[in-house]
């Protein structure tokens, strides 16, 4: 094999990896949100709950007013009923008697009602809580073991893009050149194997001339058909019959 064409293989590898490696970290910010999303799904639960708890406590507080203002009108009008002096004031006073009464018995089954569904979510929202607690934790860890990595990645980055940046000036221009100009319309697989007179990266044959040199490795061949840098690969030595 050439030898540029050997370095050529060795740079699209490294290409390879800084491109596996960056695509690694921008998928960060979408592995960050994906672990925060059952945290943020675990306290809007909770905040739900402790907003409506607080509603019908509110709801409650405003019944139990309520229900003094109504029994502090019951009583009035029961001491109006003892100062009466004929039938259409007894009827009268009967009457805000009885709407009074009628009005206290609905706020009192209100504020019941309001009562028992504060009993049934105080729970739910206590167990809201150890959810939201539990989902936290889990993030935690799982945050902590993504920035590990994330930092990981970054320095393994840092080390390919060294030894890209090392390696390019150890190859030939012209083939580096071809390389390049390759590499724009093929990234990260602009080198491709010749398998018999098959160019892998296209699919297609080349003449057996051209398959020919490729496999001397006297010069890079490129693909006729894609441009390809072609490269063959030595069958491996026959064992030594026993």
């Amino acid at each position: 094999m050439h030898p540029s064409l050997e370095q050529l293989r060795h740079l699209q590898d490294l290409e390879r990896q800084a491109a596996a490696l960056r695509a690694d970290l921008d998928a960060t910010e979408t592995r960050r949100r994906d672990i925060e999303a059952p945290v943020n799904a675990a306290k809007q639960a909770l905040d739900g709950l402790t907003q409506t708890i607080e509603d019908r406590q509110t709801q409650r507080r405003a019944g139990d007013r309520d229900v003094a203002t109504i029994q502090q009108r019951l009583t009035k009008y029961r001491q109006q009923l003892m100062a009466v002096t004929n039938s259409r004031e007894y009827e009268a006073a009967q009457h805000e008697i009885a709407k009074a009464e009628s009005d206290l018995k609905a706020r009192e089954d209100q504020t019941i009602a309001l009562l028992f569904e504060i009993d049934e979510l105080t729970p739910q929202s206590e167990e809201a809580g150890r959810a939201l607690a539990e989902r936290t934790d889990e993030a935690g860890q799982a945050l902590a073991g993504l920035a590990d990595e994330t930092q990981r990645h970054k320095l393994e980055l840092a080390s390919v893009d060294g030894s890209i940046a090392a390696l390019r000036p150890q190859i030939a221009a012209p083939a580096l050149a071809m390389y390049d100009r390759t590499s724009k319309r093929f990234p990260r697989s602009a080198v491709s194997e010749l398998k018999g007179e098959l160019c892998v990266g296209c699919n297609v044959k080349i003449r057996p001339m051209l398959a020919s040199e490729v496999r001397k490795g006297e010069r890079i061949v490129q693909c006729e058909n894609c441009t390809r840098l072609l490269y063959a690969v030595k069958p491996a030595p026959a064992a030594a019959a026993p």
